[in-house]
């Protein structure tokens, strides 16, 4: 448990320092990621289309599902890791409701930084979807906090479904 509780804060601010890296980059990098990402996916896959026709419908539309997937994803582990940290020192509801709500939150902070940098813009749709990647990550954590105490329960002779 000690050294949850070293490792713990350690990989949240690592995280969040991340997610603001990724924010500070400007619109030309940021969609130029995305574009990699599509672009490869393209290649793999030619039956999408072109890789390098990057003005496309469909090349557009799965940038902005490589886009969105990725906010969700990264809020998700950020739900996980402060549920991480908050649980090295108790585990109830509100360690649940705390680890949304602190992703919540700092989704809208990344969203308002976006908003200064030169090409990026604060989007709504992005805090709702960061959102939901935290509700996400709380939910597996609370499955997987589930699973281990009927582990336990189990290893203690105590299951009592089977009555």
């Amino acid at each position: 448990m000690r050294m949850k509780k070293m490792i713990a804060p350690i990989l949240l601010i690592a995280w969040m320092g991340l997610i603001f890296y990724m924010s500070s980059q400007q619109g030309g990098e940021s969609s130029g990621l995305s574009n990699k990402i599509v672009s490869k996916l393209f290649s793999l896959f030619p039956f999408l289309g072109d890789p390098n026709d990057k003005e496309a419908e469909i090349f557009l539309t799965f940038s902005l599902i490589v886009r969105k997937t990725a906010h969700f994803t990264e809020y998700l582990i950020l739900a996980v890791l402060a549920f991480f940290f908050i649980s090295s020192y108790y585990v109830n509801v509100g360690a649940y409701l705390f680890s949304w709500a602190f992703a919540t939150i700092y989704a809208i902070t990344d969203e308002i930084h976006q908003g200064f940098v030169a090409g990026r813009v604060s989007a709504a749709l992005d805090v709702c979807v960061d959102s939901a990647g935290a509700l996400f990550g709380v939910y597996l954590c609370y499955l997987v906090m589930r699973m281990r105490r009927k582990q336990k329960r189990d290893r203690a002779g105590g299951n009592t479904d089977e009555l």
